[in-house]
């Protein structure tokens, strides 16, 4: 579940990096808006012009725009919209970390940000990429005002993979109210759901010693398609017959294993100066 987690919280990380590259300014937003309601006045004269009986030539003249454009109209079936724009890689992207630490420090004035980038990383870049920059940024501070301020302003980031995994080995209603929300916003993920069901699944199993559900778990696991739970329960089938005894009989290696750890201890406290003999007079004089 911890490397499940990890892999999750990378992926998650990748996304919104991606996001806030290709994210456009709220200004941007209202500017394309404006110019999409433009390009659909003039599609829907295209279309009410050619209805007419007007030629690709007259309704070109007529409007002063392109003969391609209006063939392309009068061809589509509705209005065409644009297509999503290409994901380019852009100058800035190898400077965003060194952006995000000056920021961190205080420095929120584009001109400042530019000089200083340009000044300590050699950024080469114009200014307008920066002051983009800067606009995004804004807005995601203020996003993330508001969710702090909310009563659900929890989220997944507020809790490593390490101790998140426990959550979900845990009974729910054992949890305190600042890990039971952790835990429903990271659920919300589908394959997150999937990996808490089959976790809860496996606790009961185990601590009801129902052994007759055993085989169907590993099945199940193995068709999840999510590798983490592919290899487990792969290894567990490996050591099925120990599993099953585990989950069927009274006895336990419990009282074995502590012994060894006993010996090892005695071991590590003589530092590796002593031999065998006198390990043997220790472990029995200790017994």
């Amino acid at each position: 579940m911890e490397r499940f987690l990890n892999r999750t919280q990378k992926q998650q990380d990748a996304q919104a990096t991606q996001q806030l590259r290709q994210k456009r300014t709220s200004g941007e937003l209202t500017r394309r808006e404006g110019s999409r309601q433009r390009r659909l006045t003039l599609y829907n004269q295209v279309v009410a012009l050619h209805k007419q009986g007007g030629t690709i030539s007259g309704i070109a003249r007529q409007l002063q725009i392109g003969k391609q454009t209006v063939r392309k109209f009068i061809a589509a079936k509705s209005f065409p919209e644009w297509g999503r724009a290409q994901k380019t890689r852009s100058t800035i992207d190898p400077y965003r970390e060194t952006l995000k630490q000056f920021w961190d420090q205080g420095c929120h004035v584009p001109q400042q940000l530019w000089h200083r980038l340009q000044e300590q990383s050699g950024f080469s870049g114009g200014y307008m990429l920066v002051y983009r920059w800067v606009q995004l940024q804004k807005e995601v501070d203020a996003q993330a005002l508001d969710q702090s301020q909310s009563p659900n302003g929890a989220t997944a980031k507020g809790m490593a993979p390490r101790h998140l995994s426990w959550s979900f080995l845990r009974d729910p209603s054992r949890l305190e109210k600042q890990e039971q929300e952790i835990l429903s916003l990271t659920r919300q993920q589908t394959d997150v759901e999937v990996v808490y069901e089959f976790a809860q699944q496996f606790v009961k199993m185990v601590r009801g010693r129902k052994a007759e559900l055993l085989s169907t778990w590993l099945q199940d696991c193995q068709i999840s398609g999510i590798t983490e739970l592919v290899n487990f329960a792969q290894g567990l089938e490996q050591e099925r017959s120990a599993l099953y005894a585990a989950l069927t009989l009274s006895y336990s290696n419990g009282p074995v294993e502590g012994k060894i750890n006993k010996l090892k201890y005695i071991k590590r406290s003589m530092y590796g100066r002593s031999g065998f003999p006198l390990l043997r007079q220790k472990v029995l004089k200790a017994a």
